[in-house]
């Protein structure tokens, strides 16, 4: 029996959000190693039980908030 990992980047967890498989995109596996802190927030708000579409619009949310922040 192995151990399966998955490394985990915000990328790819967008896509699968987009495409409404992220379930399936974090899988069977063992263990899931997050690349970046989006990634993780992402994991955070999938454990909290949020639906993908959910999840979407709260990244986007957050992502149009820093994009408008004055320096």
């Amino acid at each position: 029996m192995g151990f399966n990992k998955r490394y985990v980047d915000s990328k790819n967890s967008i896509f699968a959000l987009e495409s409404n498989n992220l379930k399936g995109y974090y899988g069977k596996s063992d263990a899931l190693i997050f690349e970046d802190s989006l990634s993780s927030k992402i994991y955070d708000l999938y454990k909290e039980g949020k639906s993908d579409k959910e999840i979407l619009s709260i990244i986007n949310q957050n992502m149009e908030e820093k994009t408008n922040e004055v320096y």
